[in-house]
């Protein structure tokens, strides 16, 4: 009986992780041990950097488009992840989703994070609701040289 409960227990915690806003992922190796990292994307200080110290190909990007520039209306908490960013590439044997930075004009209200990229190099992203007021969320190349269109974020008091 008490075996089965710690598994509950653990299901529970990992089904949880799982669902939460963000870039969230969750591994159990056993019903006792759950291990839950969380990653986030920030805008760095100097555009056309990469740390890694690979090659910038941002210029293989001749456009950035949202699946939806409509304006999105949420709580503090609560996360969108209905829009998708799709990158017109020239050359996809040497894309990136390195090459592509999310902003938000406003991170103290909404911040704007990648999840994952799709096997034709859609890149998916989390808006997550921070406190009350308004930014707009966006993505543009490393180097700078494309940006996407704006989408505003609205973050409503309960």
């Amino acid at each position: 009986m008490k075996k089965t409960l710690v598994s509950l227990v653990a299901v529970s915690a990992l089904i949880l992780s799982l669902t939460a806003c963000g870039t969230e992922t969750g591994t159990a190796t056993s019903t006792e041990n759950i291990s839950v990292t969380e990653t986030t994307t920030e805008q760095a200080g100097v555009q056309g950097e990469d740390v890694s110290g690979e090659q910038l190909t941002s210029g293989n990007i001749t456009a950035l488009k949202l699946s939806s520039d409509e304006a999105v209306t949420l709580f503090p908490g609560q996360c969108d992840i209905t829009s998708y960013l799709i990158p017109e590439i020239t050359d996809t044997a040497i894309f990136k989703p390195g090459d592509v930075t999310f902003i938000s004009t406003n991170p103290e209200v909404a911040e704007i994070n990648f999840t994952k990229a799709s096997r034709n190099n859609n890149l998916y992203f989390s808006i997550d609701a921070i406190a009350p007021g308004e930014a707009e969320v966006y993505a543009v190349t490393a180097d700078g040289t494309v940006e996407s269109v704006h989408k505003k974020v609205i973050v409503s008091a309960r």
